[in-house]
């Protein structure tokens, strides 16, 4: 369907799970070495090893339902199982992808009323093409992390919102193949430098979507170590198929979040706290982008700052003040940040940061009433750097 099919006949092996598809002739056929001399390509044999090892840390291991069987597609392949092609796609600029041919999904005169359906998938047939570390085996793994992930949730809800679409197959690749950190890549097009831009925007921001996933499952981790199952919960209340709940993105993921006895408002407010100072609180920190303050003030002895500053939020973002010391501010002082937001029930949430010279930091809510006024006062003297300000919009 999309201009990528292949010119001459394939040939095609079947795993346990999925069957992979390949040509031994044209540009689309990948390197046909036979080092064991089976009669099998060694990449389609690695192909084919990587996409079971991946069915087993995404279904087996995480507990997703499988990607559906496509018996009911004209083009189902020997049977019902995944079916993968290797096809030259990199001068398209395509690591990998998949689609969905189900009747269900794509007829016009389909009766099906739900939104789960099967799919199959393409891959690059030698990663040759791309800069380390996507380049070779590790782009091969990552691409199917991500690519598999969307037959998965082709499961659910093929239908669902780009950024939690997109932003969960992103975090996938970083769960199942932590030491390859392709999706750093998508990062400066995220909240860690846009946190102004609204999480469930879509076009270029939804695959940088995946740190809030990422958030999430650090969040609700216990001992340092991340929980990943809150991931799972959000598609399985985003199920789409009979009997499904059918919530939507953002909706499934606040169902998720109370399960945990917590609001989606107040995580997303640390969210914006962690996003000032990754390297303080995520695993990997130290290798994200920070996207500098949203305005700075500085707060002087003998000139006391009063209405510093107002700043407009859209749904589903954060903005950051820094207000730091100037001369002659006592060694003692403390500070009142006081907040006038919009009404609490439209999402307003707030927070205050201290940073120390030493590097601590230490973090507080402010409280805000049905108004959505607030204040709280907090340490500013001498061993005070700085205090920042977090204003979220979690609406």
């Amino acid at each position: 369907p999309d201009g990528q099919g292949y010119t001459v006949p394939a040939v095609s092996r079947c795993a346990t799970n999925v069957c992979v598809h390949w040509v031994t002739s044209t540009e689309d056929a990948p390197d046909l070495t036979d080092a064991d001399a089976d009669g099998t390509a060694d990449w389609v044999e690695t192909t084919a090893a990587v996409l079971e090892e991946v069915w087993t840390a995404e279904v087996t291991t995480l507990g997703y339902r499988p990607p559906k069987s496509d018996l009911t597609s004209p083009n189902h392949g020997p049977d019902g199982r995944l079916d993968v092609y290797l096809a030259d796609i990199a001068p398209d600029g395509l690591y990998g992808y998949c689609t969905t041919d189900d009747p269900n999904a794509i007829d016009p005169n389909s009766t099906y009323r739900y939104y789960d359906f099967s799919a199959y998938c393409v891959l690059d047939n030698d990663y040759a093409e791309f800069p380390p570390p996507s380049n070779g085996i590790r782009g091969l793994k990552v691409t199917m992390a991500h690519e598999f992930f969307h037959a998965v949730q082709g499961a659910y809800d093929w239908f669902e919102d780009p950024w939690f679409f997109e932003g969960t197959a992103a975090w996938m690749e970083d769960d199942v193949y932590d030491e390859v950190d392709d999706n750093l890549q998508y990062l400066p097009d995220s909240p860690l430098r846009h946190r102004e831009i609204p999480l469930d925007l879509g076009r270029r921001y939804r695959y940088g979507a995946w740190i809030f996933w990422r958030f999430l499952s650090e969040y609700f981790g216990s001992d340092g170590v991340p929980d990943p199952t809150i991931v799972r919960r959000a598609w399985e209340f985003a199920d789409g198929s009979a009997g499904g709940p059918d919530l939507f993105s953002a909706r499934a993921a606040a169902a998720a979040v109370a399960e945990r006895e917590w609001q989606l408002r107040w995580a997303f407010a640390d969210f914006g706290v962690w996003n000032v100072a990754p390297d303080a609180f995520y695993e990997e920190g130290p290798s994200y982008p920070v996207a500098p303050l949203d305005a700075t003030h500085v707060v002087s002895g003998s000139r006391p700052s009063t209405g510093i500053g107002s700043l407009v939020l859209d749904h589903l973002t954060n903005r950051a003040v820094g207000i730091r010391r100037g001369s002659g501010v006592p060694r003692s002082a403390q500070l009142l940040v006081v907040v006038d937001m919009a009404p609490y029930r439209r999402g307003s949430e707030a927070s205050v940061i201290v940073s120390y010279r030493s590097g601590a930091l230490e973090w507080f809510p402010i409280r805000l009433d049905r108004e959505g006024d607030g204040r709280r006062r907090v340490d500013f003297g001498r061993p005070v750097r700085e205090v920042i300000l977090v204003l979220t919009n979690a609406s």
